[in-house]
């Protein structure tokens, strides 16, 4: 292959490529390798002909990339010929856009030493993959977490995972609305929705940023609050239930949903469910008591 075909080869690849010797120095870069590096602020001279692949990655570790550091040992491996393909998958946001690429590191063939690096724009598969699971964890009237990720951050709080401290309390609220059914018998399914949506955003209105608001199905709701004490969730409970009992507004009158609130305090260690089942009592004591 002619020198003006590898070339022209290269430029029609719809994918950023770099071609680097076996030191990680950048020799050869296609048009589309330039051109992504000026759109989004680089110079040539500093990302292109004659650029320490490593240099690049040991900058943007710098700056706070854990990726970048994979990148580089994904690199060396290749470069070492201890693996013969290495794959990462990693955000490069804008501040307009939100972007995703797949950098693909293959060693050169032949009697050539050294390696292809090729950075594949997969933000339209990745955005279709954060959307299918929002879907798979959210109510999808409400947009509200769903009864399984309830449970996962529930169980999350009490055991000290995701970032959460173990050792603090949780605090739980179920919550059921009383005489829903009557709203849809009354003025029909579309209102009940609006009543659920309304519901829904006065809980989110009146918990904390660190909790989590669910429903679990039909007319039940439930919030998880974290690293909160007895006083706190007493506090928390009376704002919520003062904002859901106000009046509903529906189809021109001034329709009154109740809201029953059962409250537990859980404890670390203590099992989601188990946790759940126990604000589920108080929720049914707290119904009986307003009957």
């Amino acid at each position: 292959m002619s020198d003006g075909l590898a070339r022209a080869v290269l430029d029609a690849m719809p994918d950023a490529i770099a071609v680097l010797d076996p030191d990680g120095t950048i020799v050869v870069v296609n048009r589309v390798w330039l051109m992504f590096a000026l759109d989004n602020g680089g110079q040539p001279e500093s990302t292109g002909l004659g650029v320490n692949y490593f240099d690049l990655c040991a900058q943007s570790a710098a700056a706070g990339s854990q990726d970048a550091l994979r990148a580089a040992d994904g690199l060396r491996a290749v470069l070492a010929g201890d693996t013969v393909h290495s794959e990462l998958e990693y955000p490069c946001p804008s501040p307009a856009v939100n972007r995703w690429f797949l950098l693909r590191i293959t060693p050169l063939g032949g009697d050539l030493r050294g390696a292809v690096t090729s950075h594949v724009n997969i933000t339209r598969r990745k955005m279709a993959e954060q959307t299918l699971a929002h879907e798979a964890a959210h109510d999808p009237l409400t947009g509200l977490a769903n009864r399984s990720l309830f449970a996962d951050r529930l169980n999350a709080a009490l055991t000290g995972r995701r970032g959460q401290s173990a050792g603090t309390q949780v605090g739980l609220m179920y919550l059921d609305a009383d005489g829903f059914n009557q709203v849809n018998d009354t003025y029909g399914r579309d209102a009940g929705d609006e009543a659920l949506l309304t519901i829904g955003h006065r809980l989110r209105s009146h918990v904390r940023p660190q909790d989590t608001v669910a429903r679990l199905g039909g007319d039940e709701f439930a919030v998880s609050a974290p690293r909160i004490n007895a006083a706190g969730l007493d506090g928390l409970s009376g704002r919520v239930s003062a904002a859901l009992n106000q009046p509903h507004l529906i189809h021109g009158h001034l329709v009154s949903v109740p809201v029953s609130i059962g409250i537990h305090l859980a404890t670390p260690g203590e099992s989601a469910d188990a946790a759940l089942r126990q604000a589920d009592q108080a929720m049914h004591v707290a119904k009986r008591r307003t009957r």
